[in-house]
């Protein structure tokens, strides 16, 4: 008889009550990446679900949650038979094929729902989760590195020529606690830039405009962005740029920076730089002393503008890919 224990995990739809759990197993997977409770439940709740599928499994042995599935649509490359999939196990039961039997609830799920591609992520330093999807027929798609940058290395004076040359061409930098009080209309612009910059972004899929109200949700109503922090470029009345963050609620002396970006037309005069910089400046300001972001490996002009304000190369981010067509 063979010494091997048949592996009996129960699946149900995960409930309210699970947000700790998962916090848990999130945080003992990804240590640096720390999240709340909060966090999870304010993007989970901001989600139009009329339009955007989300499903999250919870995985029990013995009663006890020992991993997580998600199925879900990627609102900014909406199509409605494509999907993201996550799968998240306790470190303390990983090696026991905890993972392939979540993999083929969540593949049973993504046939239910005639899913022509899924796609997960890997990192870099984990070669053992990218091997997971990839023995599973998916390819490497893209690569995102993180950046961090310690505050109190950037040499503010050194950039000066920037905030300076951009004020000459008519430019000026506001915030968006000062947009938000000129009303709606405002408002209604920096919603409409945000799509325009989004779809410059390098991406793996085509990108696809999110709605004013599902931005207003996610961005806008994120209990963690930081209105007096995000910066916008405006010339005259035409919004032509912006620099989002926001704060991490396990990590008080950190900041993530999001999209930083420009109209084309707007391009190559050093606004870029600007916004981090203001960014940056509200950073040190305010007692923060990291900032994190992440950019696309091809996105050249944007690594190079984080390389010349000083911050540093981390891990890479992999998005593997499988099609089901």
């Amino acid at each position: 008889m063979s010494g091997q224990r048949t592996l009996f995990i129960e699946m149900r739809e995960f409930d309210p009550t699970d947000y700790s759990r998962l916090v848990e197993i999130y945080s003992a997977n990804y240590p640096d990446y720390p999240r709340s409770e909060g966090e999870w439940r304010s993007r989970d709740e901001s989600l139009d679900r009329s339009k955007y599928y989300l499903q999250r499994y919870s995985f029990l042995e013995n009663d006890v949650i020992v991993g997580f599935g998600v199925v879900s649509h990627v609102t900014d490359m909406f199509h409605p038979r494509k999907f993201w999939i996550e799968i998240l196990v306790d470190p303390v039961s990983q090696g026991r094929g905890i993972g392939g039997a979540i993999y083929d609830r969540l593949t049973a799920e993504l046939e239910k729902l005639n899913a022509v591609i899924a796609w997960a992520g890997g990192r870099e330093d984990l070669p053992r989760l990218t091997g997971f999807y990839q023995r599973r027929g998916f390819v490497d798609k893209q690569i995102a590195w993180e950046s961090r940058l310690d505050v109190s290395r950037v040499d503010f004076p050194h950039f000066r020529e920037y905030s300076e040359n951009v004020q000459k061409q008519g430019i000026t930098l506001t915030t968006l606690a000062k947009a938000q009080k000129e009303g709606q209309d405002s408002m209604k612009k920096l919603h409409e830039l945000v799509q325009i910059i989004s779809a410059d972004m390098p991406s793996i899929a085509s990108f696809t405009p999110t709605s004013y109200e599902q931005w207003e949700a996610f961005e806008l109503k994120n209990p963690n962005l930081l209105p007096d922090g995000y910066m916008i470029a405006k010339d005259g009345s035409i919004h032509v740029g912006l620099s989002t963050v926001w704060r991490i609620d396990k990590e008080p002396r950190s900041l993530i920076q999001g999209n930083t970006g420009v109209r084309r037309e707007y391009r190559g005069r050093g606004i870029a730089v600007a916004l981090k910089l203001a960014v940056i400046d509200f950073a040190k300001r305010n007692g923060y002393e990291k900032v994190k972001t992440w950019n696309a490996s091809d996105n050249a002009a944007m690594l190079a503008v984080n390389t010349k304000l000083g911050f540093k190369r981390e891990v890479g981010w992999i998005t593997l890919e499988k099609s089901f067509a």
